[in-house]
């Protein structure tokens, strides 16, 4: 199983099962929060009353910390995710992050890609994890 040694985007190509994307770290703070409750057009997502991160923000906080190391083409669709959360989190907990690749394929023209993640707090206690498949194209 190889793993992504440093911080150099890597091409589908280049992508074998079972390789390692680097492991990410970071602080679901009141801001990150805020901007991921814009973004999503949040009713009532004022952040004074939010006290738990919204367990879809962590989900979509992995998926852009993991794409840092995955060049995507244009035209690239992002087809299915499977999430599955063991617990909320509060607001200004750290997490870390790691994710590989479960499948790829290419069917003529047609390229996909099976991601898994695995999302843990400091302590070691899983939050989440996932499966997301993205389709490129060639």
């Amino acid at each position: 199983m190889r793993s992504g040694s440093n911080d150099k985007a890597i091409t589908y190509e280049e992508l074998t099962p079972g390789y390692e994307f680097p492991p990410a770290s970071y602080e679901l703070n009141a801001s990150l929060i805020s901007k991921y409750l814009e973004a999503v057009d949040s009713k009532g997502g004022v952040l004074n009353q939010v006290q738990d991160v919204p367990p879809l923000a962590i989900a979509a906080y992995a998926m852009t910390s993991m794409s840092r190391f995955l060049l995507l083409p244009p035209g690239t669709i992002h087809a299915s995710q499977e999430l599955e959360f063991f617990r909320l989190v509060p607001v200004g907990t750290k997490v870390n992050c790691q994710a590989k690749v479960a499948r790829r394929l290419t069917r003529g023209q047609m390229r996909m890609l099976v991601l898994e993640f695995n999302v843990w707090d400091e302590s070691g206690e899983i939050v989440q994890t996932g499966k997301a498949t993205v389709m490129l194209s060639a």
